[in-house]
């Protein structure tokens, strides 16, 4: 006698059990790692948009005055905070919603972000002559505007200090701004900012009058090196450590990626175990 090999259908509570065994507990853990994740980033990029924004508010009344916004730390501020909100926000607000529309937006931008990220690395390393002198060229465009707003003269006088450098090349490079020509009328004239100086007591007239002086005695009173070769030997001597930024970010944007894709495709299967169990 042949045995019956009917399926039977499944009652309610069977199908209820099924779905209750469906391995959901990833999908949660997936879901609020990611969430909490891009918490994070995002009140980051909250901070960073408030210290922009108040930057920016701070020193409105000389825009007027400024040749480029390229050159402005606050502008640059508002341009990182607004791409780290929009990604952040998305990855929040998909994760929690459970919505595949933003976890695709987002994984979207997190993989564009990580192509133009290889891509700028590939091209730096092939056009390294071009990236210098393109920095050299911005460097000289921030000297230019050194006195013209107050945060772009912190940036300078920080990376002077720190590195103990003096213009982009050569400290001789602090001719081109009009206030410390040594045809212009200032006071100012024929010198470099306070940053440039070797002492270690803060004093604003430090450097004045040392572009008339010789490069052998200039040496004793300013830093005569550029900034661009600081920048070089800085970065040879804490090359792990940079090495290590620059490969936290991607692998943090890798992982972003593969837990919106993971999500994204535990959505769908729990969609389809419900369509084949209705």
């Amino acid at each position: 006698m042949r045995r019956s090999t009917r399926v039977h259908p499944l009652r309610p509570n069977d199908r209820q059990n099924q779905l209750d065994s469906y391995p959901e507990k990833s999908t949660y853990c997936v879901k609020y790692f990611m969430f909490f994740m891009n918490v994070l980033f995002w009140v980051l990029s909250c901070l960073i948009l408030a210290i922009a924004v108040y930057a920016m508010l701070e020193k409105q009344e000389i825009y007027g005055q400024i040749s480029r916004l390229a050159t402005d730390p606050a502008a640059l501020l508002l341009a990182i905070g607004l791409i780290i909100f929009v990604i952040s926000f998305a990855g929040c607000l998909g994760a929690l919603r459970e919505n595949k529309c933003l976890l695709k937006f987002y994984s979207g931008l997190l993989a564009l972000m990580l192509l133009l990220e290889i891509a700028a690395a590939i091209l730096g390393y092939v056009y390294s002559g071009k990236v210098k002198n393109e920095m050299h060229n911005t460097f000289t465009l921030m000297i230019d505007n050194y006195l013209d707003d107050p945060d772009l003269q912190l940036v300078i006088d920080s990376v002077q200090k720190e590195l103990k450098c003096c213009g982009s090349e050569k400290y001789t490079d602090w001719e081109r701004n009009i206030y410390y020509n040594c045809s212009s009328p200032a006071v100012e004239s024929c010198g470099v900012p306070y940053s440039c100086c070797v002492a270690d007591e803060v004093n604003s007239q430090c450097g004045f009058g040392a572009l008339r002086l010789k490069e052998s005695a200039a040496v004793n009173v300013i830093y005569t090196q550029g900034c661009l070769k600081g920048v070089e030997d800085w970065f040879r001597s804490n090359l792990v450590l940079m090495a290590s930024i620059a490969a936290c970010l991607p692998v943090l944007q890798l992982v972003g990626f593969c837990l919106s894709r993971r999500l994204t495709n535990d959505i769908n299967d729990i969609l389809a175990m419900q369509g084949r169990l209705s």
